[in-house]
């Protein structure tokens, strides 16, 4: 037990330690940054959760049903819980830097294993506890539960997601136990890049069977009997039936049978581990091997070439053949319109290619205006998730101190980081809306507007996120995972853009359906105003703030 302890302690500073600026006003606007992203994303967020799960609770009280919003949401986060944390945990067992050196000392695997898996559940789940928390609270206001409902509750609203962390960690110590060709990280990496491409084309898939799916329909099956979805979800994840029989009914024995279940999933997963992590992981190199053969070979190829071509060249790179950037950063602007095929399938409106050709072909201000807000959502918010801007400078890591050492000044090396987020995500977003546009029907001086606006609110969006990482770059990471994993700059980036988005629609809502004074030309005028003022302020704020902030990061 100590040594699990201490164990923790030692890996949860080294996960929670964080490049800071010493300068105070720095300190200061990264804070408001955060404090508005909070107010503005997470709360709204965390309102809409709730809601669900209250609107829910109060359709089905009727019927008895009423726990059935709260263990659908419960069901979410521990998906979700299970999918993100295979990555975190691969990387922490296999390929943190720190195991070449823990392997020799006097630990056990069991207490290794269990004291890496503590700490990616602190840190990978404090989201889904506050939003538990809200669901809950939610669920009592719905049923009219006391305040002792909770505090029985409290243990299993902290611990509701060990049990999918335990399928994520039994499914990592499996698959480097069984296959022995995997070797080193890269390979690992390849191979996490081909399963996520095959669960995106299992969504695409998924999405698909969406169309003529009728909610009330299957909600009446529900009341008839059909609970196949329901059972199977409670076989797979048993905590949370009995989380919400202790919750509603105060039920004790609920509770003891919830404790005993979680402490079983433990000692499996520990049992586990001991039988197989040592052997996995002894042999397991944190290096390519194909880099000593291929030095000799790669030097006598080296020529000199334009330094900024080189260093854009170097950029471009480092997002491709870095499995976990490519995942995270390029696969969006590749993969994106299947979102939005999501959203379309399982939304209301119903606007088909025709339909929009016959109202362009008519000059219909109202369907011109809705694209054109189709078009700033997707402007602004792919490249804001994509996160290309908002860790240029992360990304850096342990070797950011090249950034000045290098014959290319700061002010070049600002443009080229901003370039390479503006041309991918361009790119990404125009082969696809320029294809819509022509099927559409749209003239050319359309389609030069939207294009003129998608490159304002591009560029707008590479601007912030590039300034934002420069206050305070995550440089302390020795996985790429670690870079954008848990990177509040992203998140604070999304966060001032959506909020940008939402300021823009209600605008425009504003004029187009209670004054009724402007039209499409007028709302395009103010939204292209207002991203050039955006564009323009960032722009001063990245040549003097943003560049010290370069200078001064160690």
């Amino acid at each position: 037990m100590d040594n699990y302890l201490s164990l923790t302690k030692v890996f949860l500073k080294s996960s929670l330690r964080r490049t800071k600026s010493n300068r105070t006003r720095t300190k200061i606007i990264f804070g408001l940054l955060l404090f508005f992203t909070i107010l503005f994303i997470i709360i709204p967020f965390l309102i809409v959760s709730a809601s669900f799960v209250y609107d829910t609770t109060i359709q089905l009280m009727d019927i008895e049903y009423e726990s059935i919003g709260l263990q659908i949401m419960c069901y979410i986060i521990c998906i979700f819980t299970f999918v993100f944390s295979i990555s975190a945990l691969l990387n922490e067992l296999y390929f943190s830097t720190d195991i070449e050196k823990l392997l020799p000392l006097p630990i056990k695997p069991v207490q290794l294993v269990s004291s890496k898996f503590t700490v990616c559940f602190i840190l990978e789940n404090i989201m889904q506890i506050f939003l538990i928390l809200v669901s809950i609270i939610s669920y009592m206001l719905a049923l009219h539960l006391k305040v002792p409902n909770l505090l029985i509750s409290l243990l299993q609203i902290v611990t509701l997601p060990i049990i999918p962390m335990v399928y994520a960690t039994i499914f990592c110590l499996i698959i480097m136990y069984f296959t022995k060709f995997i070797k080193n990280k890269e390979s690992v990496k390849k191979i996490s890049t081909l399963f996520v491409i095959i669960l995106f084309i299992v969504l695409i898939c998924f999405i698909n069977s969406l169309k003529g799916f009728d909610f009330n329909a299957y909600l009446e099956s529900f009341v008839n009997g059909n609970h196949k979805f329901l059972d199977t979800m409670n076989y797979i994840f048993p905590q949370i039936r009995l989380f919400t029989d202790t919750l509603t009914n105060m039920n004790i024995l609920s509770l003891l049978k919830y404790i005993i279940i979680n402490v079983a999933y433990i000692g499996i997963m520990l049992l586990l581990a001991k039988k197989v992590y040592l052997n996995s992981v002894i042999d397991l190199s944190n290096k390519n091997t194909n880099t000593n053969k291929n030095s000799t070979k790669l030097l006598k190829n080296i020529k000199q070439e334009n330094v900024v071509k080189t260093y854009l060249g170097k950029e471009f790179k480092t997002l491709v053949r870095t499995p976990s950037f490519f995942i995270n950063c390029m696969i969006i602007n590749i993969l994106w319109p299947v979102i939005i095929y999501a959203l379309y399938q399982i939304g209301t409106i119903r606007y088909d290619f025709n339909s929009i050709k016959v109202l362009l072909s008519i000059n219909n201000d109202k369907i011109k205006i809705i694209l054109l807000l189709f078009i700033v959502g997707i402007s602004l918010l792919i490249p804001a998730m994509n996160s290309i801007a908002s860790s240029s400078f992360s990304r850096e890591g342990k070797n950011y101190q090249f950034i000045k050492y290098i014959p290319l000044s700061y002010k070049k090396q600002w443009f080229i980081k901003y370039l390479i987020s503006f041309l991918i995500s361009f790119v990404g977003i125009f082969v696809y809306t320029f294809i819509f546009y022509i099927v559409v029907g749209m003239n050319i001086l359309s389609i030069m507007q939207f294009v003129v606006i998608s490159i304002l609110s591009i560029s707008a969006v590479s601007f912030i996120g590039l300034y934002i990482d420069s206050l305070q770059p995550k440089l302390n990471w020795d996985d790429e995972n670690n870079a954008l994993r848990e990177n509040y700059n992203t998140f604070i980036s999304m966060g001032i853009v959506s909020f940008i988005f939402i300021l823009t629609c209600i605008g425009s809502y504003s004029y187009l359906y209670k004054t009724k004074m402007f039209g499409f030309e007028e709302i395009y005028l103010a939204i292209s105003g207002l991203l050039l003022f955006i564009n323009l302020i960032m722009l001063i704020i990245s040549n003097t703030d943003g560049i010290k902030n370069m200078i001064e990061q160690e």
